[in-house]
């Protein structure tokens, strides 16, 4: 297989177009919003960006899921190219960079390095390697990883949106479930035969963060909890009984 250059993807006319277009628009969405008042505090600000790159992502992603689910879960499917799967890559791209050199400035203190820094930088390299490989396609259709980012951000911003369950049930779904899958099926029939290692240096992250979120959730809801344990206790023992008869 032969990778592109650097030089030759941004040598493709769509591609500093995309960059520019969705460096404006994003730009402009974040700049408006602080100054029509819609994000006031910090945090609000700092979700900004991510909920519109989440938004984007989801209606990118359902189209090409959709037709992914139809050709019967065929890996092969998500190796076509073409020019929208190449845009969609660069205004992902252009999300990361935003995020980091606003949030530089606008919400210094809610960039972490794990998942700043480090995250975005990761994900830069990886898409601007799809770009070479010309597998952006498969970027399109695992858009549909950023639903339960959608559902953060936009409790984020406004709390009467915010639902814990939804967040985390897509979470475990989407991020732990179909990507264990897809990781041994890009293994198997991808043309890109290194991609799974991809998915697999990514997939720490996403137990990493499951894991904060059940961390916050027993810290949010300790009743539940020990209501939980209470239960689990009650049926434990009444299995010793019969197990002990």
């Amino acid at each position: 297989m032969n990778e592109l250059t650097l030089t030759e993807v941004f040598q493709q006319p769509i591609v500093p177009v995309s960059f520019g277009v969705s460096m404006t628009l994003l730009g402009g969405f974040f700049f408006a919003c602080i100054y029509s008042g819609l994000a006031q505090t910090e945090k609000q600000i700092s979700w900004l960006l991510t909920f519109a790159s989440s938004f984007v992502c989801t209606l990118i992603s359902v189209p090409c899921f959709f037709t992914f689910w139809q050709s019967g879960w065929d890996i092969r499917m998500l190796g076509i190219e073409s020019t929208w799967h190449t845009a969609s890559v660069c205004f992902f791209i252009s999300y990361l960079i935003l995020d980091l050199s606003l949030g530089s400035i606008y919400y210094r203190r809610r960039i972490t390095f794990l998942t700043g820094w480090f995250h975005h930088t990761l994900y830069i390299m990886f898409l601007l390697w799809f770009l070479r490989v010309r597998t952006a396609s498969f970027f399109c259709t695992a858009a549909i990883l950023e639903v339960p980012t959608l559902i953060l951000a936009a409790g984020s911003l406004n709390k009467g949106y915010r639902c814990d369950f939804l967040f985390a049930a897509t979470f475990f779904f989407l991020r732990l479930v179909l990507h264990a899958w897809m990781i041994s099926e890009l293994k198997l029939h991808h043309r890109v035969e290194s991609l799974w290692i991809v998915a697999v240096v990514v997939y720490p992250l996403h137990l990493y963060w499951f894991y904060g979120i059940i961390n916050q959730q027993i810290r949010n809801h300790p009743k539940a909890v020990q209501q939980l344990t209470n239960l689990l206790d009650s049926k434990h023992a009444v299995l010793d009984k019969i197990f002990t008869a």
